[in-house]
């Protein structure tokens, strides 16, 4: 099977396995992985040869060498020296590659390097998503024993990146589960809303590259069944609730682009602002809590929940935000870490932002008062 597997790679796609730091690879590069032994059924156990000679057993997943020689082993929440490994669909350039590593690379070092992570860049070719999906479940088959084929690869009610090609968007999977032993998340970018031609692209990729860095202080494990609970869910900030888990990756993502060379001094206001006037009206127009909005609710769940977070850091700072909450997270859960690092409870803050967010425009858009640049000064 991985026989199979390395030359359905090296046919149809250019494949990047990218060990290393970040940005040490500029390009997508052929598959060159070597075929390894698959007689044996239990890769835990040495093959004693007719020459009495052992074998190794084959090397985990999880193993990486690091660009300095040294050898590490990828713990899920640890910062790691890897690189996320990168497949692109037949109709996707080497220029989208890299362009989305970059920014990859940007949110990666803001936020610390996370894995594993296998990213997937799809084009507007269905054939070509069509083999993206067969290499991702040969892929997956061949790494883990316990892979579902009939529930974990793609079918006609689980179109896993085919999609992608009419829908467009973007999106991080948790392979983290009950059933499976090789725990990974999955970045999926696209050719449209947003395309890589679009600026958009740009703090879109650190918007899901936030996702990771949430999901990586995570380590409950789901069973996959949507019908059962995960905690996981709740520790987002709820299931199909997305005011904190979208609403901090999009503020987060908005804000670091701010920080990029050529974003704009009032970049971030503008982009605050825009969200403001898409939202605030209708927000306070309806009596749902905030936590309570899900994906499908008329009012932008995600946009109030970027004002939110940037209430919050406003009031409480950005490392009460990153490093105490989400430090704090996965052993306390997510009220008991909210409160201890916010000094309210989820309840008290809602309410004390909601009377915030009722406020005019004007004032609400205080939080993020416009730069002044000596070039642009006037006197009185």
């Amino acid at each position: 099977m991985l026989k199979q597997l390395a030359v359905l790679m090296c046919l149809t796609f250019l494949m990047a396995p990218l060990s290393g730091c970040l940005g040490a690879t500029e390009e997508v590069v052929a598959d060159n992985t070597s075929n390894a032994d698959d007689t044996s059924s239990d890769e835990s156990t040495i093959v004693v040869q007719n020459d009495s000679t052992p074998t190794e057993p084959e090397p985990s997943p999880y193993d990486v060498v690091c660009p300095d020689g040294t050898q590490e082993t990828i713990q899920w929440g640890a910062v790691t020296c890897a690189a996320p490994t990168v497949f692109k669909a037949a109709d996707v350039s080497n220029e989208t590659v890299n362009l989305t590593l970059k920014w990859y690379g940007i949110a990666a070092e803001e936020w610390g390097n996370y894995g594993p992570v296998e990213l997937f860049i799809i084009g507007e070719d269905v054939d070509a998503a069509k083999d993206l999906e067969d290499l991702f479940c040969e892929r997956h088959k061949a790494l883990d024993d316990n892979w579902n084929e009939e529930w974990d690869c793609a079918n006609e009610n689980y179109q896993i990146f085919t999609r992608y090609t009419d829908e467009g968007g973007a999106a991080i999977s948790t392979f983290k589960r009950t059933y499976i032993e090789y725990d990974f998340l999955m970045m999926i970018m696209s050719a449209k809303y947003p395309g890589p031609s679009e600026e958009d692209y740009k703090p879109v990729t650190l918007h899901e590259y936030f996702h990771i860095f949430q999901h990586s202080h995570i380590s409950d494990e789901c069973t996959g069944d949507s019908r059962d609970a995960c905690e996981r869910h709740s520790k987002m900030g709820g299931e199909n609730t997305p005011w904190f888990a979208e609403g901090g990756a999009e503020f987060m993502a908005q804000s670091l682009y701010s920080e990029q060379d050529g974003s704009g001094e009032n970049y971030l206001r503008e982009v605050m602002q825009r969200k403001l006037e898409m939202s605030q009206d209708g927000y306070n127009a309806q009596n749902t809590s905030l936590d309570q909005l899900t994906y499908s609710s008329e009012v932008n769940a995600y946009d109030v929940g970027a004002w939110f977070i940037a209430y919050l850091i406003h009031h409480e700072g950005e490392d009460a935000f990153l490093n105490g909450f989400y430090g704090d997270l996965d052993s306390l859960g997510f009220d008991t870490a909210f409160e201890n690092n916010f000094n309210a409870t989820k309840s008290e803050y809602l309410a004390d932002f909601d009377a915030f967010f009722a406020q005019s425009t004007e004032e609400v858009m205080l939080l993020f008062p416009e730069a002044s640049s000596g070039t642009d000064e006037t006197g009185e």
